[in-house]
């Protein structure tokens, strides 16, 4: 009788707990794309990085824009500065493009599921679409961080490292690459 008191006591106590925790969604079903939030949709239109360059940032490959930032004091060239300014707007040229037709897919994914007609078939073939469209978004800002450390001397990169506080890494594989030498 103990027993089946207890595990009723249990049974009970743990379908309130369950009911008492929201979701980590909670509030995100008012979203107008329910998977991405308000921030990341405007970074995606606005061409901006969103930390998908991160492999190439965190081992020594600057990006465009903070290397612009850094200018002065990374004492780049009239040379360095044109071709890093031209970079940078053909990254947020491509990014803004497909951060919008990736904004679209996401979109037309949501709507499928509010219609409440979603099909297997169909949801593959959209998250298909949407796969692919982040990683051509991701492979251009990590070809855009290749490109300007092409742009920037061994020093350069090494000053931009410790710029941006990534100095004391214990990793610095690909460190003696070549560079372009610019003076």
């Amino acid at each position: 009788m103990k027993t089946t008191f207890l595990m009723m006591l249990l049974a009970v106590s743990t379908t309130t707990a369950a009911t008492e925790t929201p979701s980590t969604y909670a509030g995100e079903q008012t979203r107008e794309i329910k998977a991405l939030s308000p921030e990341r949709v405007a970074g995606l239109l606005a061409g901006a990085g969103l930390g998908l360059a991160k492999a190439a940032e965190l081992n020594r490959y600057p990006g465009p824009m903070h290397v612009l930032e850094l200018a002065a004091d990374l004492g780049l060239s009239d040379e360095q500065v044109e071709a890093t300014r031209a970079l940078r707007a053909e990254v947020v040229s491509n990014a803004k493009a497909l951060g919008a037709e990736l904004v679209a897919a996401e979109t037309e994914l949501d709507a499928l599921f509010r219609s409440g007609e979603a099909s297997t078939s169909r949801v593959d073939e959209l998250v298909q679409s949407i796969g692919a469209l982040e990683a051509r978004l991701r492979a251009v800002h990590l070809n855009a961080h290749v490109a300007q450390r092409d742009v920037l001397t061994a020093e350069q990169v090494e000053r931009y490292v410790q710029l941006r506080g990534y100095g004391d890494s214990h990793d610095h594989h690909g460190h003696h690459r070549h560079h372009n030498h610019h003076h």
